[in-house]
């Protein structure tokens, strides 16, 4: 009964999972009934093949990193343009980058480490379709990105899409939500040729497009396209719509999105586990962070959030969590002792399968007396894997690679600068002066 207990948590007690629900029921009860001879042998591995090939894909699906915004719209030189592009999944802090292409003119991301990031600026130069790609990486090493086209225009676009995102908001997995009318309006003053709309992204079989948008769409006239949302499984759900046409903004993109919930309360962690780089003994490491959702149409309620052995955490969880909402857990890790550790962090709420639980490693390390500090970058709170020890006079500064006491990618927690009497002179230096390490 175990089995059914987490599917039910993950959603998957739906009609089209009911066969595989009836014979993991049936399995468990003789698993009970009969624990000797090779009926439990055979019992045993069609179980474990059920769980390989039906339920792990499930669970993974909920846990991988992934961007959920599909396509960004056009924007018009010398006008203000800003764009949110979402994540969800995976462990917090996190890193954002432009991996590929480069972004338009004047148009800058931000510097999150939330996960939301910010395209924005005053694009001041015109560019037709400009390709970039947008990669996020959390602490588990885990990344995702995301291709875009955006084009900049001298003047506004002779087609206009409203509203430019259509949200479906929380939507019964298995069930149809109602029709949502994207309108489409030639503003030109001729005829506009469109010689495709076409549906992409990550989910796209859980949304369907009808309309009335044919070859060609005359001046001042508008069109429509009617989208509902069916989502399969729990979770974030999102696609986009792709127009193609005789517009200096050809393509224009519409993002599709909602979230698909169970009946009744839900309780969704972003990672199934948490590992901290070396830390030394009696230090606290940097926070890493869970979001725990509520895929579930009813509020969920949160009685108690606790973390064991060398780890602690805190929240903003407790009491309660609306359907479709989120919150986050940051959880640090301070050993006092040498060693690998390990722990738990424990959630108990009303979702079915509670308490829920992430798995926590750490490693303690001794704390070095060798008086260095670990360096940070210039450009970013993150350490560079470098160690450095200051002092005076010719060789008197030593700079070492200390990936062990000074883990590259790892956020610093008290960066700053100090002035060392280096020759020749270093300037100053962007260490972590919460850090020891040995050069």
């Amino acid at each position: 009964m175990f089995l059914w207990l987490r599917l039910r948590t993950l959603g998957l007690c739906d009609r089209d999972h009911r066969f595989l629900l009836h014979w993991l029921i049936r399995l468990d009860y003789g698993f009970l009934l009969r624990r000797s001879g090779l009926l439990w042998i055979g019992m045993l591995w069609i179980e474990i093949f059920l769980i390989w090939h039906f339920i792990s894909p499930l669970l993974v699906s909920l846990l991988l990193l992934t961007i959920s915004t599909a396509s960004l719209p056009n924007g018009t030189s010398e006008l203000p343009y800003s764009q949110t592009i979402q994540a969800s999944g995976g462990v917090g802090p996190f890193t954002w980058a432009v991996s590929a292409g480069t972004l338009p003119h004047n148009l800058v991301l931000s510097n999150s480490s939330m996960n939301t990031v910010t395209i924005s600026g005053t694009p001041d130069t015109a560019v037709q379709g400009a390709a970039f790609t947008i990669k996020v990486m959390d602490s588990a090493n885990q990344s995702a990105a995301q291709p875009y086209t955006v084009s900049i225009l001298l003047e506004p676009d002779s087609l206009t899409l409203t509203p430019s995102i259509l949200d479906f908001g929380v939507q019964l997995v298995g069930t149809a939500s109602s029709n949502q009318t994207e309108t489409l309006t030639n503003t030109g003053g001729s005829e506009l040729v469109i010689s495709g709309v076409a549906m992409a992204g990550t989910n796209v079989t859980d949304f369907n497009q009808s309309g009335t948008c044919r070859s060609s769409l005359a001046a001042g006239a508008n069109c429509t396209i009617g989208v509902t949302f069916t989502p399969s499984l729990i979770g974030p759900r999102s696609a986009s719509i792709t127009i193609t046409d005789n517009s200096v903004g050809s393509p224009h993109s519409v993002s599709l999105s909602g979230v698909g919930v169970n009946s009744g309360p839900n309780a969704t962690l972003s990672a199934a586990s948490l590992t901290f780089p070396n830390e030394s003994v009696g230090t606290t490491s940097p926070a890493q962070s869970i979001t725990l959702s509520n895929y579930g149409t009813t509020p969920l309620n949160v009685s108690d959030i606790t973390a064991s052995s060398s780890f602690s955490e805190t929240d903003n969880c407790v009491p309660s969590l609306a359907s479709a909402a989120t919150c986050t857990i940051n959880v640090t890790f301070t050993p006092s002792t040498t060693g690998s550790i390990s722990g738990t962090l424990s959630v108990t709420d009303s979702a079915p399968g509670s308490p829920h639980s992430v798995s926590l490693s750490g490693t303690g390390r001794t704390r070095s007396s060798g008086g260095g500090y670990c360096e940070v970058s210039l450009n970013s709170n993150v350490l560079t894997g470098y160690c450095f020890k200051a002092g005076a006079g010719p060789g008197g500064c030593h700079v070492s690679y200390d990936p062990a006491g000074c883990p590259a990618g790892r956020q610093a927690i008290t960066p700053g600068y100090i002035v060392a009497a280096c020759f020749p002179p270093t300037g100053p230096t962007k260490v972590d002066t919460s850090s020891s390490c040995n050069p």
